[in-house]
């Protein structure tokens, strides 16, 4: 794994290439840079980071553009990141970013916070008509005729000196950030859906917290809809203590466990230490590492089950209603011209089905907001009725 210099190395091996750009390389560079971000109305934000061994993403470069140029910030120089997270928490700052998802939870490890404010670009451009998760290359290339290659996309970015193609490619990756918003805005207020894309990105914010949740980690078991519900709540509980421990180790969720050992123990429930050994995919190491912490889980799962919204359901005896759910969101798709992917996903489908089978009168929130009434009016009338109608 690519492994940072020491804080005396430079991030710069020579000039960068492009226009404007500054690299910061102290916590008084960053504090200046921050006074002047604070008068802006928008600054496109990007990051560079690795994540191979680790759970946390490892920041190893934070890239800012405004009206007057680009900054490179090099995260293993600074010490304090408390004037940038009064930029990020700024209701008044609106942060211009594209697919970033993966952004925030960097810029949660390096700063303790993220945007109140965020502009996605990707998702902007998939409800201004071009496509659905388009890369920060097409987008560009779409709204501004303008050609990127793909430079350094695999590169170590925590190796220092960073080469002039890595600045240069990390520049132009934030370069044309609020262009692409200034495009993008007005496409959408002709189209009458700038609210749209704040209250889409409001929803996906909330299920990625929920999901990034320790108690939601089963959902990422692979193999799980297989498992009956007393087996599930004990996947639940198994899933649950992965994730923290996870967290605790700093490492990826598969050198602690992978699936396959916790699909195993959640289908066999063994109750002693002995049982441990038959169980695939739990290997020697683990099972003396954690094969007590392991039967605790299970035995305290044995008493539960998940919350009833939560277990697998088998859709099988309901594949024409999935088939009529997906059609009638295709349609509206094709109505508003919008991607399929937008309008519903398979599990938001499968979601609405599950409440309806379940008796609930209760929509799941993606199906509320914009959705409401020129898509979710038109799937509930697909699903069966409900039992007391």
């Amino acid at each position: 794994m690519p492994t940072a210099t020491s804080p005396g190395r430079s991030a710069v091996s020579d000039p960068i290439p492009v226009p404007s750009a500054t690299i910061v390389e102290s916590d008084a560079g960053l504090a200046a840079a921050c006074r002047r971000w604070s008068k802006a109305t928008a600054i496109g934000l990007d990051t560079e980071f690795i994540r191979e061994r680790t759970y946390y993403p490892r920041p190893a470069l934070l890239q800012v553009a405004d009206a007057k140029g680009v900054v490179l910030v090099d995260p293993l120089r600074i010490s304090d990141f408390g004037p940038f997270a009064d930029i990020l928490n700024n209701p008044a700052a609106l942060i211009v970013m594209h697919a970033c998802g993966e952004d925030l939870e960097v810029l949660d490890v390096m700063t303790g916070t993220t945007p109140q404010r965020i502009f996605d670009t990707q998702l902007a451009g998939a409800f201004a008509g071009h496509g659905f998760s388009l890369g920060y290359r097409d987008l560009v290339a779409a709204l501004l005729q303008t050609s990127l290659d793909k430079g350094e996309t695999r590169s170590n970015w925590l190796q220092r000196p960073l080469t002039p193609a890595q600045l240069h490619y990390a520049a132009l990756d934030v370069l044309y950030l609020g262009p692409m918003h200034r495009h993008l805005t007005q496409q959408l207020e002709q189209k009458h859906r700038l609210n749209w894309v704040t209250e889409e990105f409001d929803h996906q914010r909330r299920a990625r917290a929920e999901d990034s949740h320790p108690t939601s980690a089963y959902r990422k078991v692979r193999g799980r809809g297989a498992l009956t519900p007393p087996n599930h709540a004990a996947l639940r509980a198994l899933a649950t203590w992965r994730e923290t421990e996870a967290m605790a180790q700093n490492r990826p969720r598969r050198h602690v466990l992978p699936d396959d050992a916790l699909i195993g123990l959640a289908r066999t429930l063994p109750g002693s230490i002995g049982d441990l050994a038959s169980v695939r995919g739990l290997s020697s190491t683990a099972r003396q590492r954690y094969g007590p912490t392991l039967l605790d889980c299970i035995a305290g799962a044995r008493s539960t089950e998940p919350a009833e919204l939560d277990r697998p359901m088998n859709f099988r005896p309901h594949a024409e209603v999935l088939k009529l759910l997906k059609a009638a969101a295709a349609q509206s798709a094709e109505t508003l011209d919008l991607p399929p992917e937008l309008v519903a996903t398979r599990r938001g489908l499968e979601a609405l089905l599950t409440i309806r089978l379940r008796d609930d009168s209760h929509i799941p929130p993606e199906f509320n907001g914009w959705r409401r009434a020129g898509i979710t009016n038109a799937l509930l009338t697909c699903l069966p009725k409900k039992a007391h109608d």
